[in-house]
C-alpha cells in the first residue's frame, strides 16, 4: 500500500481523483469502488475538498491519507455534518466510506478501523444528534437584547441593530452612523472599509434601519457601547458576539435554502468581508 504522491494536498486530491477514476469502464461482475461517473466525480471531488479544508484548519502536516484516522475521521464527520439534514448525513457518511474504500482498492493506504462508518450510521439511525462543534458567542436572545438596549440608550440600541442585520465590527457601525449620506445609496451600504482596508461588498439595508440611523444626533462611544451591552447582558457578551450572532444566523439560513457548504461558507465569508473562508469556519465553530 502506497500513500497519495504530491507534496500539496492539492496534489494529492488530484492524485486520488485519478486513481478513483475509471470512466467508462465496465463494472459488471466486479466488486468496484471506483468512480464510473461524473456524477460522481464530482461528488467526490466535494469529499476529498471537505476533507483538505479539515485538514488545513487542523494544522494536519502529514498527507491526507496518513491522517484519515479514528480520530481525526469522527472529527471531521461530526463537523461536516452538523449542518446538513439527517437523510442527507446518512448519504454523506455512506458515500464517503465508499470513495475511501476505492483508494484503498487502488493501492492507497487508509488506516481506519473497519466499522467506523457503520458505526456513524447506527449512531444517527439511534436518534443520537451528531455532537456540536459549537461555542456560546452568538446571541441567542439577540432580539430581546437589543430591544431591551434601545429602551436602555437609543444610541446603543442602534449600534447593536446596526451589528446583528449588517455583520458589521463595531467600529464600521459607528462610521456609518456617523456618515450615512457617504455610505447609504440606493437602498444598500457601500464602501465601508474594513480591517485590512478590505472594502465590503455592498450590502442590502431595510428602510426601518435608515430612519432609525436618521433620528441619531449624539453619535455613541465604543466603551459606552461595550458597558451598556454588558450590563443589559449581565457580562455574558460583548459587541464582537453580534458579528457570531450574524454569521451563524445567516450560514443556517443558506443552508435551509439548499445552498451547498462550500459555496454557504463563501457567501458568509464575503458578507463578513473576510480574506480566507477558514475565519469564517472560525466563527461558526464558536458561534
Amino acid at each position: 500500500m502506497a500513500n497519495l504522491r504530491g507534496g500539496s494536498f492539492e496534489k494529492q486530491i488530484k492524485d486520488a481523483f485519478h486513481r478513483l477514476e475509471k470512466f467508462g469502464e465496465s463494472r459488471h461482475g466486479k466488486n468496484s469502488h471506483a468512480t464510473h461517473s461524473v456524477g460522481l466525480a464530482e461528488k467526490r471531488s466535494m469529499f476529498l475538498r471537505d476533507y483538505k479544508a479539515f485538514a488545513e484548519r487542523e494544522q494536519i502536516a502529514e498527507k491526507l491519507n496518513q491522517s484519515m484516522n479514528d480520530t481525526n475521521i469522527n472529527k471531521f464527520l461530526d463537523e461536516r455534518l452538523l449542518w446538513l439534514a439527517r437523510s442527507t448525513q446518512e448519504n454523506y457518511i455512506r458515500s464517503f466510506s465508499s470513495m475511501l474504500k476505492g483508494l484503498e482498492e487502488a493501492n492507497v493506504t487508509i488506516n481506519i478501523s473497519k466499522n467506523i462508518f457503520n458505526d456513524k450510521v447506527a449512531q444517527l439511525k439511534s436518534h443520537n444528534s451528531i455532537p456540536s462543534f459549537r461555542g456560546d458567542r452568538a446571541i441567542k436572545n439577540v432580539e430581546e437584547v437589543i430591544k431591551e438596549l434601545y429602551e436602555y440608550r437609543y444610541e446603543s440600541g442602534l449600534l447593536a441593530d446596526i451589528q446583528n442585520s449588517l455583520g458589521l465590527r463595531i467600529s464600521e457601525g459607528l462610521e456609518l452612523i456617523s456618515q450615512p449620506e457617504k455610505y447609504i445609496q440606493n437602498g444598500e451600504v457601500v464602501g465601508i472599509i474594513g480591517k485590512g482596508n478590505h472594502e465590503y461588498e455592498p450590502k442590502e439595508i431595510s428602510p426601518e434601519l435608515v430612519a432609525k440611523i436618521n433620528l441619531v444626533e449624539t453619535i455613541p462611544h465604543q466603551n459606552t457601547f461595550r458597558s451598556d451591552l454588558s450590563i443589559i447582558t449581565q457580562n455574558e457578551h460583548t459587541p464582537h458576539d453580534f458579528r457570531f450572532t450574524f454569521s451563524l444566523k445567516q450560514f443556517e439560513t443558506k443552508i435551509q435554502e439548499g445552498i451547498e457548504y462550500h459555496q454557504a461558507l463563501k457567501e458568509v465569508s464575503i458578507e463578513l468581508n473576510h480574506s480566507r473562508e477558514e475565519m469564517t469556519h472560525y466563527y461558526l465553530k464558536r458561534a
